[in-house]
């Protein structure tokens, strides 16, 4: 995991931070991968769009302990940014089988999206617009009530990795 004195600042202070090749990821992020962790844990997934179709965006809930990798980068964050821990703070799998694109939002909490297959564009509006490229081993961080959307540009497998609580 690779960070910088310059993005933990920006991190610290609050801004949409985008780092390039955050984590080297050998283990192969697939839908058959996604298929088995189903499988094998008892996890509830919805879907995000609601276009009733391979369309839709799906959202695998508490999936922090399901490979050892997602606890070392919850903790990693955790830790890094002294957040004070929340029963809420989970990693989540996002997940398309197509491209999309997503509805406009913020978020409740401060997200940590790391990319794991495909390729996402992060749309970020603020003073101005922004596009986020994301791949696999990408990480951006988004703040807490910062509007953005989400365009996948292939389909896509991504951790949001969020923290309900303010840092220590």
């Amino acid at each position: 995991m690779l960070l910088n004195k310059e993005q933990i600042d920006s991190i610290n202070n609050r801004k949409t931070t985008h780092i390039k090749n955050f984590a080297l990821l050998e283990r192969e992020y697939d839908f058959n991968l996604i298929s088995n962790l189903l499988e094998e844990n008892d996890k509830r997934v919805e879907t995000k769009t609601n276009v009733g179709n391979l369309k839709d965006v799906y959202q695998m809930f508490n999936a922090t302990n399901l490979l050892p990798e997602f606890r070392i980068f919850f903790d990693f964050l955790l830790k890094t940014f002294k957040f004070n821990p929340d029963s809420r703070d989970a990693v989540e799998l996002f997940f398309s089988f197509t491209t999309q694109v997503g509805n406009c939002h913020h978020d409740i909490e401060d997200i940590f999206i790391l990319g794991l297959k495909g390729k996402t564009i992060y749309r970020v509006y603020g003073k101005e617009t922004i596009d986020y490229e994301i791949n696999k081993g990408d990480m951006i961080f988004i703040p807490l009530g910062v509007k953005h959307r989400v365009i996948g540009l292939t389909p896509r497998i991504i951790a949001s990795i969020g923290y309900f609580n303010r840092r220590i």
